[in-house]
């Protein structure tokens, strides 16, 4: 080490590795920002408000589509289906958020969210929420989500 101190060198790197070079090493992982741990309530009510704003855009789209297509019944009962399915797809992807939670985090935005919309279409018509009548739907929702939060979880 003297040669290489000799030569011009301006310092003689350290072979042996001690208990000053621990130290060091972790000093340094304590300065390191951590990241922080997603709370998965959090996480569950982020995927069910990204939920419901893909639903409010979709049927925003569609009311604008129906100005210039007449369509049936049947069609809108089957798009607003597709808006649903679609929505619930973006907020179980949201709320995996590259975690690895699979179908009970889905399957629980699938059933808020569905259950949301129900109490949302009930306070715009001055309806009851009667649960008896909507159970397929939520029904929908839960099955909708688990299926996603599986194939999302199966995926990465």
């Amino acid at each position: 080490m003297e040669k290489q101190a000799q030569q011009g060198q301006p310092f003689a790197p350290r072979r042996e590795r001690g208990l000053d070079s621990f130290r060091r090493s972790m000093r340094r992982g304590l300065r390191r920002p951590r990241a922080k741990a997603r709370s998965p309530l959090l996480m569950t009510l982020k995927g069910v408000l990204v939920a419901a704003s893909v639903t409010v855009l979709g049927i925003a789209l569609f009311a604008l589509l129906l100005n210039w297509w007449n369509a049936g019944d049947r069609a809108i009962t089957a798009i607003n289906q597709v808006v649903k399915f679609v929505s619930i797809l973006a907020g179980v992807a949201c709320a995996m958020g590259g975690e690895d939670a699979g179908p009970l985090r889905g399957a629980a935005v699938g059933l808020l969210y569905m259950a949301l919309g129900i109490v949302c279409y009930c306070l715009l018509m001055g309806a009851r929420v009667q649960l008896t009548g909507y159970l397929a739907d939520l029904g929908m929702g839960l099955a909708a989500g688990g299926l996603f939060g599986m194939i999302l979880s199966a995926k990465k």
